[in-house]
């Protein structure tokens, strides 16, 4: 997937361009079908029903222009609409709006037009009814287009009020600039005055602005941290803009040079991967492709000649809809993605909930059964002991023989309560062990003898290899207490006759302690749970542990950063070894 990424880009990259320039091509192709009507040419009645582009204009004179033709059968009265601001100086009355003329004339009467027009007039002939016909369709298109991005700026409002991102605050502002730059077109479809000007200027400048800003935002490539360079930054473009736009050929090279940055950004972040730039890129490639159609006009290009029809739709502002479509898709996805994650995390919440609920009914559990087990073995003990103490208070005589038995009940007494006491706290993280160089073979013969007893009451022979210098750092009692719990817990599975053998080696930069006797062995369903608490295997030969000795050998060496393994074959023994860093002699 990764090695068609560039494919992609490149894909994406050009289609996008393909579908500006498609746009643009077919758009003055179309232009281009449209019927015209040269200087001195006559014009037929279905001509004037449909609109004619007058083409051929002759210069009368410095800022005059002349046109005549000849109308064709009908008693319709004709009217001239304009684009650009002209004062109609002959050829028929002149009505209030500035860029619709009526003229008069009936039959085959020649009409001559004699307009006042800084460049070549771009006008159109039809008959005054299509002529209103086509002012109210230019109007509905231009509610529709207002309509549109009111219906946007209340969706992303609602947003905005429940989720404060700034993102959303710059779409909102494109939107309000576009709601009123396309309302003011709508309101004063010809160009007023002074103030009139300067508000089309401004408007103008902020437009151009907010769509490059939104597409910055949106993509995550405006700074918020730079808030006050970039604010500077945009007054100076808008200032900038806003001088530019009060000459029509300027304003024309702003807005495409508006259109390319525009356009260039979302292809930048098309390829730094920004998740969604390809449906801000194409929304915008498609309004890049219509804005050239209203570039066009306003360079008065011999080779294009705009139609009524394309007159209409530019007039309608309806070419900046496409990006903010893009835009608001862009939204919906963001939030979409938002709101995914939001149940994948619910999801998984509910999840590690409900496993750690479950962890915790099995904890619990546990614990429950481990009291009962050790209430089962403090009550055995005691029961003893309290016989023992009756059987003396009726017969002193019997101390002698009572004695050993009442030692060994009182001793595991001990060994219970002191292994619940370590566990506890080992639990609790309440262990601080006092640290230093160990020789662990060392501490490991020192357990092999005082475990030496043990082995022979039992019957099972002891033997150890401690002889190989094993230099770690750690807590040598406890340390002590890790072999001796792994020492006597095998002793104590060995049946008499057996074997315990305890050896120390180095491996791989790691000191190993090993004891492997030749007792039952621990069935392979059982080996996980060797080291839980209270665990007593479920082997025919048991002996009265206390089920905690593996438990805190285990914590004991990960406190020492070390682990405890295990390899067990039921009926030939198990082998549990330790596993600690060595030191180097110098460190």
């Amino acid at each position: 997937m990764l090695k068609n990424l560039p494919r992609k880009k490149i894909l994406l990259t050009v289609l996008s361009t393909l579908v500006s320039l498609c746009l643009a091509l077919v758009g003055v192709w179309r232009n281009g079908q449209e019927p015209l009507l040269p200087n001195g040419g006559v014009l037929s009645r279905a001509e004037a029903i449909d609109g004619v582009t007058l083409t051929g204009w002759a210069e009368a004179g410095p800022g005059l222009w002349s046109f005549s033709f000849t109308a064709g059968d009908g008693d319709e009265t004709l009217a001239l609409c304009t684009n650009y601001k002209a004062r109609l100086i002959s050829g028929g009355s002149e009505t209030e709006a500035e860029d619709l003329y009526l003229l008069p004339a009936s039959g085959r009467a020649p009409v001559r037009l004699l307009l006042e027009s800084d460049g070549q007039p771009s006008c159109w002939v039809t008959t005054a009814g299509r002529a209103l016909e086509n002012q109210h369709q230019r109007q509905m298109i231009q509610l529709q287009a207002i309509a549109c991005f009111g219906m946007m700026a209340l969706f992303v409002l609602a947003l905005f009020y429940f989720k404060h991102q700034r993102e959303l605050g710059y779409f909102l502002l494109y939107l309000s600039v576009m709601i009123v730059w396309a309302g003011l077109i709508y309101r004063f479809p010809s160009e007023g005055g002074a103030s009139f000007r300067l508000l089309f200027m401004f408007l103008f400048s902020c437009m151009l602005l907010s769509a490059f800003w939104v597409a910055a935002a949106l993509t995550g490539l405006l700074t918020i941290e730079r808030r006050q360079r970039l604010a500077a930054l945009f007054l100076t473009a808008l200032f900038a803009l806003f001088t530019l736009s009060s000459v029509t050929l300027l304003r024309v090279g702003a807005l495409f040079a508006g259109m390319l940055a525009c356009q260039g950004l979302l292809l930048y972040a098309l390829w730094k991967e920004i998740e969604g730039a390809e449906l801000l890129l194409f929304g915008c490639a498609v309004s890049t492709g219509l804005r050239v159609l209203v570039i066009l006009p306003g360079l008065r290009w011999p080779i294009f000649i705009e139609s009524l029809p394309f007159y209409i739709l530019r007039c309608a502002r309806i070419y900046d809809l496409p990006f903010a479509l893009g835009c608001m898709f862009f939204v919906c996805r963001r939030f979409a993605q938002q709101f995914d994650r939001t149940e994948q995390l619910a999801r998984e919440l509910d999840r590690r909930v409900a496993q750690r609920t479950q962890a915790l009914a099995e904890q619990v559990e546990a614990r429950e059964s481990m009291m009962l087990n050790i209430f089962h073995d403090l009550r055995s003990p005691l029961f003893a002991v309290a016989n023992g103490l009756e059987t003396l208070s009726i017969a002193p005589e019997a101390l002698p023989g009572l004695l050993p038995a009442l030692q060994e009940r009182v001793s595991f007494l001990r060994r219970l309560t002191e292994d619940l006491f370590l566990a506890a706290k080992l639990e609790q993280n309440q262990i601080l062990l006092n640290e230093d160089r160990v020789l662990l073979n060392e501490q490991t013969a020192l357990v092999c003898t005082a475990c030496m007893a043990e082995a022979k009451k039992k019957g099972v022979s002891l033997t150890s290899e401690t002889g190989r210098p094993l230099l770690v750092w750690g807590d040598a009692v406890r340390l002590q207490q890790v072999v001796q719990n792994l020492v006597t817990n095998a002793i104590y599975y060995t049946p008499a006759g057996g074997s315990v053998e305890v050896a120390c080696r180095a491996e791989g930069g790691q000191a190993l302690v090993s004891v492997r006797d030749t007792g039952c062995g621990i069935p392979p369903e059982e080996q996980a749970a060797v080291f839980q608490r209270y665990f007593h295997t479920s082997a025919a030969n048991k002996h009265e542990s206390t089920g905690l000795g593996l438990t805190i050998a285990q914590e004991l060496v990960r406190l020492h950063h070390g682990v405890i393994q295990l390899e067990s074959e039921v009926g030939r023994g198990s082998c549990f070894t330790v596993r600690l860093d060595l030191l180097e002699p110098d460190e």
